[in-house]
C-alpha cells in the first residue's frame, strides 16, 4: 500500500500544479494561491506513505490529514489523489501486524 500512497502524493502534486496553471489562464488567483497548499499536501502524503511500513497508524492518520488538506486546497483536482491516499491509509491501518 506504500506504493499507492506515493502515487497518490505524486498525483496530488501534479493536480495542484494543474490547478495553478489553469488559474493563470483564467486569471482568478484564489485557487492558484491555494495550489501551494495542495503541493504541500502531496509532499506530506509521500512522506506519510513512506511511514506506513514502520508506523502504520501514524502514517495512516497523516495520509488522511494530507487528503483533507489537499481537498480543502484545490477541491475537485485533488479527488483522485485523495482517494488513492485514503485507500492506502485505511487498508494499511486495518491490517494486523504480520511478522514472518
Amino acid at each position: 500500500m506504500k506504493v499507492v500512497g506515493i502515487v497518490g502524493g505524486i498525483f496530488g502534486i501534479i493536480a495542484s500544479l494543474l490547478a495553478m496553471l489553469l488559474t493563470l489562464i483564467e486569471s482568478t488567483y484564489t485557487v492558484g494561491n491555494f495550489g501551494l497548499l495542495g503541493i504541500a499536501a502531496g509532499v506530506l502524503g509521500i512522506i506519510a506513505a513512506l511511514l506506513l511500513d514502520k508506523k502504520p497508524i501514524i502514517g495512516g492518520v497523516i495520509l488522511i490529514a494530507a487528503t483533507a488538506i489537499g481537498i480543502y486546497a484545490v477541491l475537485v483536482y485533488f479527488l483522485l489523489p485523495g482517494a488513492l491516499m485514503v485507500i492506502a491509509a485505511i487498508v494499511r491501518m486495518s491490517q494486523r501486524d504480520q511478522s514472518y
